[in-house]
């Protein structure tokens, strides 16, 4: 999928301000991702505990909450980049006046903007993934506990 040519580090180099900016807001997103579905997992697992029925429910309904508030984070994220990839997509066909065919300077612009998606959304599905368990963790739970699914 990759030549040697295209390390993390040379794809980095060629990235404009704004996906440098976009790849900022993305990391963020990943650490609260991250956050949010370790911290939702683990007080599932203390919940295992909890004898008072109404407790319980009140605890599955915030950490469904939560899951909920981080789904949209996410999906607001994936617009952003869309938005982002659109504006980008623009300079493809800025071009400098080489000698070089427009045509081969314009496909090796179109090929960095891929690379660039390409690995962008690997990111987003491993934190819809990271996102997506975390709520299926809590469906069960409201299973286990006979409280109909909120969604």
């Amino acid at each position: 999928m990759f030549n040697q040519d295209d390390s993390l580090w040379a794809i980095v180099k060629t990235l404009s301000t704004l996906q440098l900016l976009f790849c900022l807001i993305l990391t963020l997103v990943v650490i609260y991702t991250l956050f949010s579905a370790t911290f939702i997992v683990l007080h599932l697992r203390s919940l295992l505990k909890v004898q008072n029925d109404i407790s319980l429910r009140n605890s599955l309904a915030r950490l469904n909450h939560r899951s909920e508030n981080l789904r949209q984070i996410i999906v607001a994220a994936f617009y952003l980049f869309g938005f982002t990839f659109l504006l980008q997509m623009q300079n493809t066909f800025w071009t400098l006046d080489n000698g070089r065919s427009v045509a081969l300077m314009v496909l090796e612009n179109f090929r960095a903007d891929f690379r660039f998606a390409t690995i962008i959304l690997l990111v987003f599905l491993l934190i819809h993934s990271a996102q997506w368990f975390a709520s299926s963790r809590i469906r069960t739970a409201l299973l286990r506990l006979g409280t109909p699914n909120p969604e």
